[in-house]
């Protein structure tokens, strides 16, 4: 008994060494994603200049250098990092919640369903709440409506099978998708500008990033990651089976209630300033399950950092592959979420169980 207490013990110790070093390689990568980042674009700015810029040392870059970087790259990057670790995080919830490798806020319409409550404020100033906070407050009542409605829509006697699951979210992400451009064409009168910065808005995009931004996303991202990891080693019981986790002393409702709401918080968050980006929470939490394991307690601040690392490099692909010229990162992460999509649904075929 004691050496198997003393081989039990052993492999807690590695597998923390292995988490630990897992978060400290990703959070190095994604300090030096946002140092390159921050030195591309119509400008190329030197890493040196852009460290010592960040460090409050000017003295060697000029009036512009520093305002590139103080007041349009900075603010984008650290957006581009907060969405992405928004909807990483959300899908992982959701993939665990529904225990489906095809659960995320995009493919499952919750983006869209945000989407179109942030139009209602954006183009109607309708809200419940006033200020800064109105935007992402109907954006995260919308996620929760469209949440609950595919949730009822592809519950088949208790369970969620793929197909139904999937045709659930395209239908009402399709649904909301065009309630949103409707909101926009009668607001506008079928403007040509309006209905091409509906396009554009629809395909997610950072282009008008800015600090006010930033901390409104960040407000939302920490509370919403902070309750999905505390109830992280609930998600897991309940993956194995609910009835596994009630004997474990898990409420099956209430997890999957405070995950719900955790999820369209932050998806919601993130929608709400940069529209519709697709696939980031099916691709991120995969790559990760497959680098650290399924585990959520480790998943979910992994996730976190991966999808800012994800998107902030998504982004500035986004923006300097066609320099001047800007491209909608939706476009890039749905190049390659597509492809992953398709691949995931034939291994989820093939496959006898997740």
């Amino acid at each position: 008994m004691k050496m198997e207490n003393k081989d039990i013990a052993q492999l807690h110790s590695r597998k923390l060494a292995k988490w630990s070093l897992a978060l400290i390689v990703l959070v190095a990568l994604l300090f030096a994603s946002i140092i390159i980042c921050l030195c591309f674009g119509t400008a190329y700015i030197e890493p040196g200049k852009v460290i010592a810029i960040l460090f409050g040392n000017t003295a060697g870059a000029t009036d512009s250098e520093i305002a590139i970087i103080q007041n349009v790259r900075l603010p984008r990057i650290l957006l581009a990092g907060v969405v992405g670790a928004c909807l990483s995080i959300a899908g992982v919830a959701l993939q665990g919640i529904f225990k489906n490798p095809m659960a995320s806020p995009s493919v499952i319409g919750i983006s869209q369903g945000a989407a179109f409550g942030a139009s209602l404020v954006l183009v109607f100033g309708f809200s419940i709440v006033s200020g800064d906070l109105a935007i992402p407050v109907m954006a995260f009542l919308f996620a929760m409506l469209t949440l609950f409605i595919v949730y009822m829509l592809g519950r088949v006697e208790g369970y969620l099978p793929t197909t139904t699951l999937l045709l659930a979210g395209i239908a009402v992400g399709a649904f909301f998708s065009a309630l949103v451009s409707l909101l926009q064409i009668l607001a506008a009168g079928g403007s040509t500008d309006t209905m091409a910065q509906v396009v554009f808005w629809l395909m997610g995009g950072l282009n008008h990033a800015n600090w006010d931004q930033f901390w409104v996303v960040l407000m939302f991202l920490i509370p919403g990651f902070l309750v999905l990891f505390a109830f992280s080693r609930d998600l897991n019981a309940m993956i194995v089976g609910e009835t596994h986790a009630t004997s474990l002393g898990v409420d099956p409702k209430t997890t999957t209630k405070i995950m719900f709401a955790g999820a369209a918080l932050v998806t919601g968050a993130a929608v709400a300033f940069t529209g519709i980006i697709a696939f980031v929470g099916l691709i991120v939490p995969h790559i990760m399950r497959m680098v650290i394991g399924p585990d959520n307690r480790i998943l979910f601040p992994a996730s976190l950092l991966g999808g800012a690392i994800f998107l902030i490099v998504t982004d500035t692909v986004a923006r300097t592959i066609m320099s001047p010229q800007e491209l909608p990162v939706g476009i890039i992460t749905a190049l390659l979420g597509g492809p992953f999509f398709l691949y995931l649904l034939r291994r989820k075929r093939e496959a006898t169980e997740w």
